[in-house]
Formats: structure tokens, sequence, C-alpha cells
């Protein structure tokens, strides 16, 4: 397995945003390097977890409302327009995150491929639930100057 080091970019933004130690740093697995090597292609790319389908959702949400996420997980409140801040839902995107990390580190398209719906936690008036909202995730890249 190839080493990978950290570049001098890498080592001073993780430094000054999330106040990492030389030691810490020094005893980084390979996978947190190639993650905090890619750390400025997180900030180019937003994930976005738009409504597709609903049904008795108290949150009254319409086709087209999203949550709108920085691609390090991140929720940007203005731009999302989801009626609001539920957990049923925003639980459901924590795999969808992983993904776009993992995608981005590597030098992909962050979008996921493959299984790119998921529905919000709860299971719905028919199953138990009282409500049920379907989400189509995806990845747009965020203009260079935000």
């Amino acid at each position: 397995m190839s080493e990978i080091k950290l570049t001098p970019e890498a080592i001073q933004l993780h430094k000054a945003r999330q106040g990492y130690t030389d030691e810490q740093l020094k005893n980084l697995t390979l996978t947190q390097r190639r993650i905090m090597n890619s750390a400025t292609r997180f900030n180019q790319y937003n994930m976005v977890a738009e409504c597709v389908w609903t049904r008795n959702c108290a949150y009254r949400p319409k086709e087209g409302d999203k949550f709108v996420f920085r691609a390090n997980g991140r929720l940007i409140p203005e731009e999302s327009t989801f009626p609001g801040l539920c957990l049923w839902a925003i639980s459901r995107f924590l795999p969808f995150i992983h993904i776009v990390y993992d995608r981005l580190a590597q030098g992909l398209d962050p979008s996921p491929v493959g299984w790119d719906h998921v529905k919000c936690a709860d299971t719905g008036v028919d199953n138990g639930g009282v409500g049920e909202v379907l989400f189509r995730i995806y990845c747009e890249r965020v203009p260079p100057s935000q």
C-alpha cells in the first residue's frame, strides 16, 4: 500500500479549522490522509436530498423541496427549502454523505450511483407511522464564488 502524505494546504487547513496537532496529523490512517487531502473538493460540491414524493407528512413538503448539505455533511439552511428540520429525514442521509466523501476522496464524481433514493425513517400511515417522504440524492457543483 503506498504512503499518502498530507499536502501543505491540507495540514494548514486542518490545523486552522479543526485544531489538529502535529502529533495527531502524524498518526492519521491512509484513509484519513486521503480524505484530508481532498478537503478542498468537499467545498466544491453540495449534496442535495430532494423530495420526489410525499404522503401525509406533517411538514407538508412539496415535490422539489430539498435539504442542501456541503459535501462534508454541513446543512446549509439558507439553500434548503424543505419546510422544517426533520430528523426522521436527515438521519437517513448519513450513508449517502459517506458515499460522497469516499467518491470525492478517490477523485470521482461524488453523486451516488445505483441507489440514489431514500425514504424518511417514518414508515407511513399504512404501516403504523404517520407520514412518509421519498428523496432523490444527488450532488451539485458549487459555483466558484461560494
